[in-house]
C-alpha cells in the first residue's frame, strides 16, 4: 500500500476521477511509493508569478518521479481549434501540457534544492488519467502517446502501467530510499513563523518610559535639597534622572556639571544634552580635569605614572582651579559609587555656592565594579529608587537573583518579556559558534536590527572569544566605542557599558576560567551585564 499525502482523500474535492484514482493508487501501489495528492507548486523565476497544481505526484526511489493529471468523464479533443471540450461544450485547460508543465517544474525544483536527487539522476515524466474512459477513437497528438493515457482498463495493473511509463523516461535508479526523504523535505517542508520581538520591545519600551516618569516625579519633591544622594539598583533610571534633572536646572537659568567616570556613558551624556550645551557640561571626571588645566593653560602631568588617573590628574587640577573661572549652580554625578573619596574635595571646589548650589550624587553600591569602595561626602538627604524601569520582569529577575536583591513588588509591575537564554559554552570556539547562532536568530529570523544588540564581555575585545575571528556569519563585530559601521554589532566590556542599555544583550564570557575574576566578580558581572538588556537577554555561561 502506497502512502499517501495527505493520509485521507479531501472530502471538499470535487473531482470523481481524482477520488477514484486517490484510492486506486494507494491500494495498488507497493509500500515503497509515495504518492503526493493535489499538491501546488509556484514558480518564482520569472518576473511574472506562475502557479500550477499536480493532481498526483508519484515518487518511488528506483523509478523516479511521475505528474499524473486526472479527468474526469470523456472529453475529446479538437485539432482545428486545439481545444479539449466536454459534449455540453465546456471547455478544459490541455491536460498534458498541465501534466507536463508540471513534471518539469517539480523536477527542476528538486534539482535545485535537493542535491541527493539531482545526483540520483532518477527518470521524471509524465501522465495523463482518464478513469470514465475505456479507449480512444482517432489519431493522438504528436506530443502524446497511449503509454502516457491511463484509461479505466489501466486502472487494474496500475503498478506495471506506473513503471511502463517511467522506463519510456529513463532507466531506474538505486532504489535509495534517502533520496525521495530529501524530495520530500523540499515538496512537503515542515516549517513554523517565528514570532517578530519588534512588538515586544515597543511595548515594553512604552510602559518603561511611563515607569520612568513616575521616578522623575516623585523626584521633583526634593528639589529644594541642594545636596543630595540617590540611590537605585541597575535599572532604576539613575541615568535617565539626571538627564531630566540637567534639563530641568538649565532651563532655569543654572550652569550645570554633569559628571561620571565612564568614556562611553559620557559620550551619551553630552550626546543627549547636546541641545542644552550653553548651559550644561556634560563629560567624565577625568576629562573635567583635562579641560580645567588647559583653560587654566597648565600642562597636565607625566601620564606614565602609575597613579596618574588616581592622584596626579585631579591634584593637578585642584591646584589650577583657581585659573579656571567657571564655576557651576549645579553639579550632578552619574555612577557616583566609581569614584575616589579623594575626588570629591577638587569637585566641590568647583561649586558657585557651597551653601545653595545643586550637589546631587547617584549610584548603586551594587555596581562597583572597580572596587573602590570610596565614601561619598554625604549621605543624607538620601531618595531610594525602588521601581526598575529599565528591565522586563524576567531579566530583573535574573540579575537580582545574582546578587541577592530580589525585590518582588518592585520586579511585579514590570513589563512582560522573554526569558533569559542561558547557553552553555566550554571554549572560545564554542561561545563563538553559539553568539553566531544567537545572531542569526535575532537578525535573520526575529527582525532585530545589529544596532539593537550589543555583546558584553569580561575582557576587552582583544582579548576576548572574538579576538581573531571577528566575522560572525554576515556581522562583524566592532568594539562599541567607534561610529557604526553597516551589517556591525557592538562590543564593550561590561566595565565601559555601566549605565548605558539596549533592547537586546549578549553576555559572553561569564564562568570562564580567570586568574583574576572570582566567583564574586562573575555575579556582579550577571547583575550589572544583565541590566543592560531592556527585553532580551542571552549568557554565556563556562562550564567545565
Amino acid at each position: 500500500m502506497a502512502k499517501m499525502i495527505p493520509p485521507n482523500f479531501d472530502p471538499t474535492t470535487t473531482s470523481a476521477a481524482e477520488e477514484t484514482l486517490y484510492y486506486r493508487l494507494q491500494n495498488h501501489l507497493e509500500d515503497d511509493w509515495t504518492v503526493l495528492h493535489s499538491l501546488p507548486w509556484l514558480d518564482q523565476s520569472r518576473p511574472r508569478l506562475r502557479e500550477g497544481e499536480c493532481d498526483f505526484l508519484l515518487l518511488h526511489p528506483r523509478y523516479g518521479l511521475l505528474v499524473l493529471e486526472a479527468k474526469s468523464g470523456t472529453p475529446h479533443y479538437d485539432g482545428k481549434n486545439a481545444e479539449w471540450n466536454y459534449d455540453d461544450g465546456q471547455r478544459i485547460k490541455d491536460p498534458f501540457r498541465q501534466a507536463r508543465t508540471g513534471e518539469h517544474f517539480i523536477n527542476t525544483l528538486l534539482c535545485q534544492k535537493s542535491p541527493a536527487w539531482r545526483d540520483a539522476g532518477l527518470p521524471f515524466g509524465h501522465a495523463v488519467a482518464f478513469p470514465d474512459a475505456s479507449s480512444v477513437t482517432g489519431n493522438l497528438r504528436p506530443d502524446m502517446g497511449m503509454d502516457l493515457l491511463f484509461l479505466e482498463p489501466d486502472l487494474n495493473r496500475l503498478q506495471a502501467a506506473v513503471i511502463k511509463v517511467l522506463g519510456r523516461f529513463g532507466e531506474p535508479g538505486s532504489g535509495d530510499m534517502s533520496v525521495i526523504d530529501s524530495a520530500l523535505g523540499v515538496l512537503q517542508p515542515t516549517f513554523a513563523l517565528v514570532p517578530s520581538l519588534a512588538p515586544t520591545i515597543e511595548l515594553a519600551r512604552k510602559e518603561l518610559v511611563r515607569l520612568t516618569e513616575e521616578q522623575a516625579f516623585a523626584l521633583e519633591g526634593l528639589d529644594g535639597n541642594p545636596r543630595l544622594v540617590v540611590r537605585g539598583g541597575a535599572g532604576t533610571g539613575k541615568t535617565l534622572l539626571v538627564l531630566t534633572q540637567a534639563r530641568k536646572l538649565a532651563a532655569e537659568g543654572k550652569r550645570v556639571l554633569v559628571l561620571c567616570f565612564n568614556r562611553p556613558l559620557g559620550a551619551f551624556l553630552h550626546d543627549e544634552l547636546a541641545d542644552n550645551s550653553d548651559q550644561v557640561l556634560a563629560v567624565t571626571f577625568h576629562d573635567f580635569c583635562l579641560q580645567v588645566l588647559q583653560g587654566a593653560e597648565v600642562a597636565p602631568p607625566d601620564s606614565s605614572d602609575k597613579t596618574y588617573w588616581d592622584k596626579l590628574l585631579p591634584d593637578a587640577a585642584l591646584s589650577a582651579m583657581s585659573a579656571f573661572p567657571t564655576r557651576y549652580d549645579a553639579i550632578l554625578v552619574d555612577e557616583a559609587q566609581d569614584f575616589r573619596s579623594d575626588w570629591w574635595l577638587m569637585i566641590e571646589e568647583f561649586l558657585a555656592d557651597p551653601a545653595k548650589s545643586h550637589f546631587h550624587l547617584f549610584g548603586d553600591d551594587q555596581q562597583n565594579l572597580y572596587g573602590r569602595r570610596g565614601e561619598l561626602p554625604f549621605t543624607k538627604p538620601e531618595f531610594i529608587l525602588r521601581r526598575n524601569c529599565r528591565n522586563t520582569q524576567p531579566i530583573a529577575q535574573y540579575t537580582n537573583q545574582a546578587v541577592g536583591t530580589e525585590n518582588a513588588r518592585a520586579i511585579a509591575v514590570l513589563p512582560e518579556g522573554p526569558e533569559p537564554v542561558i547557553h552553555a559554552v566550554s571554549s572560545e570556539s564554542e561561545e563563538r559558534e553559539a553568539v553566531r547562532r544567537v545572531l542569526h536568530e535575532l537578525v535573520q529570523e526575529q527582525g532585530l536590527t545589529p544596532g539593537q544588540i550589543v555583546i558584553l564581555g569580561c575582557h576587552k575585545l582583544e582579548r576576548s572569544s572574538f579576538a581573531d575571528h571577528l566575522k560572525l556569519g554576515n556581522l562583524t563585530i566592532q568594539s562599541a566605542h567607534i561610529p557604526p559601521a553597516p551589517n556591525t554589532v557592538r562590543y564593550s566590556t561590561i566595565h565601559k557599558f555601566k549605565g548605558l542599555e539596549a533592547d537586546c544583550v549578549l553576555l559572553t564570557g561569564i564562568g570562564q576560567p580567570s586568574t583574576f575574576y572570582t566567583e564574586d566578580h562573575m555575579q556582579r558581572f550577571k547583575y550589572v551585564g544583565g541590566s543592560r538588556a531592556r527585553v532580551i537577554l542571552h549568557v554565556f555561561e563556562w562550564v567545565s
